[in-house]
């Protein structure tokens, strides 16, 4: 599912560009699959984008950090599917958890890097953690109303 013109068209929220870290978890797989650190290219209070390194060495998908080879990157070229967020909260340190939908995806090269990066409309959260996700999201909007 390729980003369309009518995704910024449905957009009921600002995006803010910053860059947080976060790890990410198929939806529904085992405890001991290990997450992957990735970070945000912005955000809004209904979701975030991420953005994956990820490059060819070997003839074996790696990502970017060296991290080992993951099912995820295929599983995100796939429709409306379902991930497991764990979002830091800066500056405090905090994580917060969600489930998030990939609404979209597109690929870029930049250098040695091919990066993917998706849209994810957070669909689940419990109530703490959604209170502390929109206290987030509004102070960095004053921060960068600010600038």
């Amino acid at each position: 599912m390729k980003r369309k013109n009518s995704v910024d068209e449905r957009r009921t929220s600002k995006r803010l560009e910053i860059s947080i870290p976060l790890n990410i978890r198929l939806h529904g797989a085992a405890p001991s699959t290990s997450p992957i650190n990735v970070e945000t290219g912005n955000i809004s209070p209904e979701g975030l984008s991420i953005l994956i390194g990820i490059r060819w060495e070997e003839r074996r998908l790696s990502l970017k950090g060296g991290e080992r080879p993951t099912k995820v990157i295929p599983y995100l070229l796939l429709n409306d599917k379902v991930l497991e967020l764990g979002i830091k909260i800066l500056p405090k340190g905090g994580r917060i958890k969600g489930i998030g939908k990939v609404m979209w995806y597109d690929r870029c090269l930049i250098g040695e890097f091919y990066y993917l990066r998706a849209g994810v409309h957070i669909e689940e959260m419990v109530s703490e953690d959604r209170e502390k996700w929109l206290e987030f999201v509004r102070a960095v909007a004053q921060l960068q109303n600010e600038a």
